[in-house]
């Protein structure tokens, strides 16, 4: 009974993630918001390669990624203070944690 080696560990349903600076990050939507409105709210700025909402529930934070920088960067320039209900998008560029690490 051999162990599961770690590529094993990650599933296709795994989110995805797009080239280094393609990657965004938004805060504060509505506690009812599915991956579909996040999908259909970022798809006009570009191609999406997925869209998750909630991924870390303690920072109720969502995930967008494109397929290129510049559609994450026009979407943060036209989503960071959209107004949805009561509150206000905070969209911001996902940082590489550590830019010296090889993947």
């Amino acid at each position: 009974h051999a162990f599961p080696q770690k590529e094993t560990l990650v599933s296709p349903q795994q989110q995805r993630e797009g080239p280094e600076g393609c990657n965004i990050f938004i805060y504060h939507l509505p506690q009812d918001f599915t991956d579909f409105e996040l999908l259909q709210m970022f798809v006009s700025f570009g191609n999406v390669i997925s869209a998750k909402v909630f991924v870390d529930r303690a920072t109720n934070q969502s995930f967008v990624s494109f397929d290129h920088p510049a559609s994450a960067l026009a979407s943060i320039q036209a989503m960071n203070g959209f107004q949805i209900g009561m509150k206000r998008l905070k969209v911001q560029l996902k940082r590489p944690k550590d830019a010296n690490r090889p993947y």
